[in-house]
């Protein structure tokens, strides 16, 4: 085996390990009554609907699917107050989280173990923000990318 190949196994191998990396703190839903209580917050609506199939979730709400090392789109932009329709395809278990460039967490879904599906409902300013799921090292590993809010 030559070193190319080792540091790529290795590699592999740290970010399988990571995408199985249990005890980690889960950031709760955004809904109501799990918002910070200051600074934006998601809408009243429910934001999970949880179905455990792997279809994306019905209604309004732009689809996007995590999954091992991707997000997609990647690039997501909504008008006003939005939902995002999140499916987890990927083997581990996954989260979206929306933060600001000040790295405040905004709203985020529960885990989502492979094949469920949340609706994660929010209402914040027009502006930029990055999408990322919140396990550890999972954000460096690619699930990352950016929501774009327009009014």
């Amino acid at each position: 085996m030559n070193i190319k190949t080792m540091a790529a196994t290795a590699l592999l191998l740290l970010a399988v390990a990571a995408c199985s990396a249990t005890g980690s703190t889960p950031i709760p839903a955004a809904t109501s009554s799990a918002a910070p209580s200051t600074g934006p917050v998601a809408s009243g609506a429910p934001a999970s609907s949880a179905t455990g199939s792997s279809t994306t979730p019905a209604g309004d709400a732009t689809p996007i699917t995590v999954k091992d090392f991707t997000l997609d789109p990647k690039d997501v932009t909504v008008t006003g107050q939005a939902s995002l329709g999140v499916t987890n395809a990927g083997p581990t278990v996954h989260n979206v989280t929306i933060r600001d460039a000040s790295g405040k967490v905004l709203a985020a879904t529960k885990d989502l173990s492979p094949g469920q599906s949340e609706v994660l409902a929010f209402d914040i300013p027009a502006g930029s923000y990055v999408l990322f799921c919140s396990l550890p090292g999972h954000e460096s590993l690619g699930i990352k990318g950016t929501l774009t809010v327009t009014k």
